[in-house]
């Protein structure tokens, strides 16, 4: 009875787990149970109490008046009220206890509810505190997942952008016109259209050649200034075109050489001229020739000529000579070339260039304006060719072109049909040699001048150069000078010629070299032209006919004509018939007349045909191989463009992933959200 009822308190189920709160609760129920024990039998003693006080209070209330009385003188009574009275005291506050123990257990259970209850509330904010948490993790888990996929959206729409660039490269025809269209061609070459898709992104210079490239394919309109014929028009309008477009576009392969090819052939195309190139190497007798065509002495013939001039003949109505100066960027590239010269010698054009004098005239003559002299006499023609021609006079060396004029009546040839004296191809300073060798590719047709003797690799290196460059059947071997050799010596020399040309592949067989060569002797032509129109007492004047001259053409027509002891003042029209045929130079302009002079429009057409052909498969072939480059450039591009869609596929394959691992991670926080509620709902 001594016991009481123990109720933990509150504050002490703040940090106990829960395995602890249920030991304490069984804990007071136990004692809740012993205390409703000690309840029980107080009750019992309260209820024997009450009815031991109604037994005697019965016994009491029964007592006769008899017995009451000898009770009351006995005492007997008094005892038994008092112990009426003592029961009725212990019972009230046996009930007291009772009372007192349910009012203890009340409290206790108050208490207790109270203690609960304020547990069971801490559980519950505690429980809505980490409902909250993970709402808000589950937020957090979302807005990364949110954030992550448009991240992850967007990288996707930029391979998308790449391989739909890509694929647009692969567009195989163009949208205007419908021509065929290569993959990484932004611009239709057929009409110009510039593909918009194909553009996108591209910077503004690269823009700006691409609206380049298409006006010049829009280009329809071929050159005014070709009308002398319709394929050399085509041809220009053509090259130009590809000219353009290989500079623009930087076309790999696109040398200096190319495009000077190409440069050549667009002049051809321009100028209706038949030019016929004299080349050759120093002192192999070039002007001789070129005065024996023409019929009198008009190039200088100087031992030592030191021009890089070319000389162009023409024939004309009249007399006239057009002088051409250097410009500044010329003259700086005669200059280097000079200094680079081996020949320093006295008579070298290096030495010339020391003269003060050429420094003073540098400033008058370099950028000068063409000069046009028109002459009233064949003399007075030969006088103004030698000033600007003849290392013997110094205006010679600002001079870069010179084209004369002559009459018909002494040279006879189509107006278009011009021949070219050229500067030695081994000139000892490149830049004058570097001349002929651009020329020869702009020439069509060339005689090669060379001297009579065994096939030097100096010869054979000339030959192979022009053969390079000109069309064989246009191309002639002029042996030179053969009046200083025998005639079973010219002939031992034309066959060694003839087998090593053959040999190296130049003609298909020895009949067919033969045919290409022609031996003269232009001098000695020259000199019996010069012979037959003096007179008889000018023929004696050494000023008129050198005694060296003389000495010379008597000679040759002596062996000529098979006479020993020949008198050259005794000579005959069959006399000199005979020895002009000698001289080869008839031979030589009969063959010049029927293949090329009678033709020579025809032969111009068609060698820019065959020349427009070569140059088209050359600039073919670098556009295949430029092609062929960006084709490797767009595998490679396909390949990344594979290898992105794998990324794309396996992105998305980690995209569903993702996803249903949130659905999953949802779900269960969505459970763990039910579980708390119901665990609450429980407490």
């Amino acid at each position: 009875m001594d016991k009481e009822l123990n109720v933990i308190s509150a504050e002490s189920l703040n940090n106990v787990s829960e395995s602890d709160i249920n030991e304490l609760i069984e804990q007071m129920v136990k004692k809740s149970n012993e205390n409703m024990e000690e309840i029980c039998e107080l009750t019992f003693e309260c209820t024997s109490l009450l009815t031991s006080a109604e037994s005697r209070s019965k016994v009491l209330s029964d007592q006769g008046v008899l017995k009451r009385l000898v009770g009351d003188i006995t005492g007997k009574n008094q005892k038994l009220q008092n112990a009426i009275l003592q029961d009725n005291t212990n019972a009230l506050y046996v009930a007291q206890g009772v009372i007192n123990r349910v009012m203890l257990e009340c409290t206790n259970n108050r208490t207790l509810l109270m203690a609960v209850n304020k547990r069971m509330n801490d559980l519950y904010l505690e429980l809505q505190e980490n409902q909250n948490d993970i709402a808000a993790g589950v937020l957090m888990i979302r807005k990364a997942f949110v954030a992550f996929y448009k991240e992850y959206q967007d990288e996707i729409n930029k391979i998308n952008d790449k391989v739909n660039t890509v694929t647009d490269f692969e567009e195989g025809y163009c949208k205007k016109c419908q021509s065929e269209l290569l993959s990484w061609q932004k611009v239709c070459p057929n009409c110009g259209y510039i593909h918009p898709l194909k553009i996108k992104n591209t910077k503004p210079d690269t823009l700006e050649i691409l609206k380049k490239i298409s006006e010049i394919v829009n280009d329809k309109n071929p050159s005014d200034d070709i009308v002398w014929d319709l394929t050399a028009k085509k041809a220009d309008s053509v090259l130009r075109k590809v000219s353009a477009l290989a500079e623009i576009g930087q076309l790999p392969g696109y040398t200096e050489e190319v495009k000077s090819d190409v440069n050549a052939l667009i002049r051809k195309c321009k100028d209706a001229e038949f030019q016929i190139a004299i080349v050759g190497v120093m002192k192999a007798g070039k002007s001789f020739l070129m005065n024996a065509l023409i019929g009198t002495e008009i190039a200088s013939v100087d031992v030592n000529p030191e021009t890089a001039a070319l000389t162009k003949f023409r024939s004309a109505n009249g007399y006239y000579v057009i002088v051409k100066f250097y410009t500044g960027i010329q003259w700086n590239k005669l200059m280097d070339s000079v200094k680079d010269s081996n020949n320093k010698g006295g008579d070298s054009l290096a030495a010339k260039m020391k003269d003060p004098q050429i420094a003073k005239l540098k400033s008058e003559w370099v950028n000068h304006n063409d000069i046009k002299v028109c002459c009233d006499s064949l003399s007075e023609l030969q006088k103004e060719v030698k000033k600007y021609t003849s290392s013997k006079n110094i205006e010679h060396l600002f001079v870069s072109e010179v084209e004369v004029g002559i009459d018909r009546n002494i040279f006879s040839m189509p107006q278009e049909v011009v021949f070219v004296d050229t500067p030695g191809l081994k000139d000892p300073v490149r830049y004058r040699s570097d001349i002929t060798r651009r020329y020869i590719k702009k020439a069509d047709a060339v005689l090669i001048a060379l001297k009579p003797g065994p096939f030097t690799d100096e010869g054979y290196e000339i030959v192979s150069t022009v053969l390079d460059c000109v069309d064989k059947n246009k191309a002639y071997l002029i042996g030179t000078q053969k009046d200083l050799n025998i005639e079973e010596d010219c002939e031992k020399y034309v066959s060694d010629w003839v087998t090593k040309l053959v040999k190296a592949g130049r003609y298909k067989d020895k009949r067919q070299a033969l045919n290409r060569i022609i031996l003269t002797s232009a001098k000695m032509d020259l000199l019996v032209k010069k012979w037959i129109s003096l007179s008889s007492e000018e023929r004696e004047d050494d000023k008129f006919f050198s005694y060296n001259d003389f000495n010379a053409l008597q000679s040759y027509s002596g062996t000529s004509l098979k006479r020993r002891g020949y008198n050259l003042m005794q000579i005959s029209q069959d006399d000199v018939k005979v020895i002009s045929e000698a001289t080869g130079i008839p031979a030589l302009r009969r063959q010049l007349d029927s293949s090329l002079i009678a033709n020579y429009r025809m032969l111009k057409v068609e060698d820019i045909r065959k020349s427009f052909e070569h140059c088209k498969k050359q600039m073919y072939s670098l556009s295949k191989e430029a092609i062929k480059q960006q084709e490797e450039k767009v595998t490679l591009a396909k390949a990344g463009t594979e290898e992105i869609e794998r990324k794309i596929s396996d992105m998305d394959s980690e995209k569903k992933k993702l996803k249903q691992e949130n659905d999953e991670i949802k779900k269960a926080a969505d459970k763990l959200v039910s579980y708390i509620k119901a665990e609450i709902n429980k407490l």
